[in-house]
């Protein structure tokens, strides 16, 4: 059953749906979720490919798990690829459903995802509101110094003020979200006995990164994106990048490396010793920053805080 592969392509209002060679519309709400899922067990489909969109497909991505598909979410980068190679270059929903499909047949062994709790969703819509403030928080006090006219410039400083409160409330009902859950409150206090990791950056690594304690140290950085691919060809061998990873957790993690370069211990070590042999800034930042995912992984794993002297290992 699981072989029959649908393509869902998810917008706002509407979902296109492409399986076993048929495409159909249904509404992105709970009516259309019902005759979705009804035309996909019509079709024999146990298996869907959804693109990660942020928040539109979070309720059809509900509504199809616990109607027992299996679920596969996906990089948009990656399917859009796929097509290409395909030679398929135009783009429509309906194009998009169906190279969904295709590439859901191609790759049977993806596993399926879970949805995230209601929890999660609730705390990542918390700190994209407070990250929204902020950036526009920065941009108008940028503004509001340019304007000659004193008048003027106090109203937008105001506003500046008013910004600010708003994000102090953001922090503390972030704060007492995190509370609220007892198993990410414990990670949470773990995350910010690190020092350079501020309750921001705890936050965002709990809802991004929740892997964080069960994977490997290596897939930890990969995920981040801080893990340098090769790029070698013939006899050339290519100067190492970092590639992919996720993106929020990637930069708030890039401000935590900056702190932690100055008042961590150990990482500053790291940064300082990179930059003695010859290294850019950049390049020890990020040495930094995968030092720093890689601790953060290892106290999550063991479940202790941060001590400026390591337990004696067994």
């Amino acid at each position: 059953m699981t072989n029959v592969v649908a393509g869902i392509d998810v917008s706002k209002d509407q979902l296109d749906v492409h399986v076993a060679g048929e495409s159909r519309q249904f509404a992105n709400q709970r009516t259309g979720y019902r005759a979705l899922g009804a035309w996909l067990e019509h079709h024999g489909s146990g298996r869907v490919v959804l693109e990660s969109t942020g928040r539109y497909h979070r309720a059809v991505h509900q509504s199809l798990h616990a109607r027992g598909l299996e679920v596969v979410l996906v990089n948009p980068l990656r399917t859009r690829r796929f097509a290409e190679a395909l030679g398929q270059l135009a783009k429509t929903d309906t194009i998009d459903a169906a190279a969904l499909a295709a590439y859901g047949t191609a790759f049977l062994d993806l596993p399926a995802t879970p949805p995230r709790s209601q929890f999660l969703d609730r705390l990542a819509d918390l700190l994209v509101l407070r990250t929204q403030h902020r950036d526009a928080q920065g941009a108008l006090r940028l503004s509001a110094m340019e304007v000659q006219e004193p008048a003027l410039r106090e109203e937008g400083l105001r506003s500046v003020d008013l910004l600010g409160r708003q994000i102090d409330t953001f922090d503390q009902r972030i704060r007492e979200l995190i509370a609220s859950d007892p198993d990410t409150d414990r990670r949470y206090q773990i995350l910010i006995s690190i020092p350079g990791v501020g309750p921001v950056s705890a936050a965002m690594l709990c809802c991004w990164m929740p892997e964080l304690g069960s994977i490997g140290n290596r897939q930890a950085a990969a995920l981040l994106g801080v893990a340098p691919f090769a790029r070698d060809s013939g006899i050339q061998k290519g100067v190492r990048h970092i590639r992919g990873g996720r993106r929020r957790p990637r930069n708030v993690l890039y401000m935590a490396a900056l702190s932690a370069a100055r008042y961590n211990p150990d990482l500053q070590q790291v940064f300082q010793r990179l930059k003695a042999a010859g290294k850019c800034h950049k390049v020890a930042i990020v040495a930094v920053m995968r030092k720093l995912i890689v601790l953060a992984n290892a106290l999550l794993r063991d479940g202790r805080p941060w001590a400026e002297t390591a337990p004696a290992a067994r």
